[in-house]
């Protein structure tokens, strides 16, 4: 079972060109920081073979820290897992981290959110992780921005971010997001 700290640095590894923010981050981990990347390879070689549903949470610092665009939410359930043991088939290999979760807005949010952005409806469910599933709201009406989630992602990995302006919530899922600097 890797540590946190070593499972964060196996993730951070993939970050391309950021050796020394990936310093400042390992010694952040190291000292009890809190990275999502720890977080999430905790829970790595937890049983031999066996895929286990990834815990959900709670915990809004680390949301705020890889999605400050998000603004000053009220509440949030996410859950993270690793994908697959070296899914980069480099050795020895990063791994990619998957992030879902529900976030519910401010009200002053939601509407900086919706003035700020051209968003389009997007048909469906969104897709996430299956823990986070029965806390996405039935019956929404689910929107989209490529301007936001470019706003988010920077380009440097992919998500999907969905916005229910009449309840106030944004779902995301992300593949390897990065830290913001605040």
């Amino acid at each position: 079972m890797a540590t946190s700290s070593e499972g964060a640095y196996m993730v951070l590894r993939s970050v391309p060109g950021a050796r020394r923010r990936r310093t400042r981050l390992v010694r952040g981990v190291a000292s009890g920081g809190l990275a999502l990347a720890g977080v999430l390879a905790a829970g790595c070689g937890a049983g031999a073979g066996a895929a286990s549903e990834p815990e959900v949470r709670r915990d809004e610092k680390v949301i705020r820290q890889y999605f400050p665009e998000f603004g000053d939410f009220e509440e949030v359930v996410w859950a993270g897992e690793t994908l697959g043991d070296d899914s980069r088939g480099s050795v020895p290999g990063p791994s990619d981290v998957r992030v879902s979760g529900v976030v519910r807005l401010a009200e002053s949010d939601a509407r900086r959110l919706r003035g700020a952005y051209e968003w389009r409806a997007a048909p469906g469910s969104p897709y996430v992780l299956p823990g986070i599933r029965p806390h996405v709201p039935g019956q929404a009406d689910w929107l989209t921005s490529e301007g936001f989630t470019a706003t988010v992602t920077g380009g440097r990995y992919p998500g999907a971010f969905h916005l229910d302006l009449r309840k106030k919530t944004l779902v995301f899922d992300a593949r390897n997001p990065t830290k913001k600097k605040t």
